[in-house]
């Protein structure tokens, strides 16, 4: 496993993170969260917290992550979509220029332009092991459903979709994209290394693959989805799916709340960086517990209760390993959600979202 954590994973992303900005209140005193490449939390300042903190146990994370925090604070949204990679047409020499002139911490400077470098300063969007990952297996797709799979995404109305999905989508060679895709061991080795966290739904990966992409096909038109579009051409292609970071208007705000937050990127457990705090009224857990040891998931509400404020938020998610915390103390409110949820681009998460009770007490 620290294999896995001692890479760079992430820098689009695997989460639609438009869904921690829906749930997430306006003006929150503190948010802590997994950082992963950053693009999970810019977003949130736009909701103007006053402090927020960004963990995460892998170094190569966290510098992406203050990279895009930089960005965010320094550049303009022009810039910063063309030095990420959502602008196809940027020139590499321009995201040289725009990195030269920014201003890092000298380790994240040094090991960001050593791999940037190695990567002849392609779009760091596809530059994490995860977004690689896709590309390979959008090769895949394109072998085994060709036009005819990608078809899919000329539609712009849901009933025209899914009219093309029912009658001349080629299903029977997606089922087999799908085989591929719900293999564990197959991820295992592309990706998790070995940590591939094991499958307790009670049905099988494939079967729970096969739900989350006819849930897609059916329900979202599939041109806003960036993990489709990342499946079936290794690439953004339509502007309808890039992530929140890249609305104007979201970005904007984002900026602003930089300016007022209060902003601390750790290096750390964030069970263990929660325990240094108080008063946090909102955390943004990611799918973490489903990594840890059964009695350590179980239990991850509880450690995290006496940090919280009264009301404070939790929000975790699970793919094919979800995880049932003891909830004393809290109550579960998922359901307040539910629209915002089925609005996830990905699919691929059970969410779960918890309130911290006014009335409990728990006992450090």
């Amino acid at each position: 496993m620290a294999d896995y954590f001692d890479r760079l994973n992430y820098t689009l992303g695997d989460e639609d993170t438009a869904l921690e900005y829906a749930i997430l209140p306006r003006h929150a005193g503190h948010v802590l969260g997994i950082a992963g490449c950053g693009g999970r939390l810019l977003p949130l300042l736009a909701a103007a917290p006053s402090r927020m903190t960004c963990t995460d146990i892998s170094a190569p994370q966290l510098a992406f992550t203050r990279l895009r925090f930089a960005l965010l604070e320094q550049t303009d949204h022009e810039s910063f979509m063309a030095f990420m990679g959502y602008r196809m047409e940027s020139m590499r020499s321009r995201r040289r220029s725009i990195f030269q002139q920014l201003v890092l911490p000298p380790a994240d400077r040094r090991w960001l332009s050593v791999f940037f470098q190695s990567r002849s300063w392609e779009a760091p969007i596809y530059m994490g092991a995860f977004e690689q990952t896709l590309k390979r297996l959008a090769k895949i797709t394109g072998l085994f459903t060709g036009k005819a799979g990608r078809g899919i995404f000329q539609f712009s109305q849901l009933d025209e979709q899914t009219e093309y999905y029912r009658n001349r989508f080629p299903l029977k060679r997606w089922k087999a994209v799908i085989a591929l895709l719900g293999n564990a061991a197959v991820l295992n080795s592309l990706l998790y290394k070995g940590a591939f966290p094991p499958n307790n739904l009670g049905i099988s990966s494939r079967a729970a693959y096969l739900e989350i992409f006819h849930t897609l096909f059916t329900t979202q038109v599939v041109r806003e989805s960036f993990f489709l579009q990342m499946l079936f051409f290794g690439e953004l292609r339509y502007p309808q799916g890039f992530p929140l970071e890249c609305d104007p208007a979201i970005f904007q705000q984002a900026r602003e709340g930089l300016r007022q937050c209060e902003l601390r990127v750790v290096q750390a457990d964030i069970l263990d960086c929660a325990a240094g705090e108080t008063a946090i009224d909102f955390v943004s857990l990611s799918d973490v517990p489903s990594f840890m040891p059964e009695v350590a998931g179980k239990n991850v509400l509880l450690r995290l209760a006496p940090v919280l404020s009264e009301n404070a938020q939790v929000v975790m998610r699970g793919h094919l390993h979800v995880v049932r915390p003891d909830c004393a103390g809290f109550c579960d409110i998922t359901h307040q959600y539910q629209a915002d949820i089925a609005r996830e681009r990905t699919q691929l998460w059970h969410v779960q979202v918890y309130r911290r009770s006014p009335s409990s007490q728990v006992s450090r």
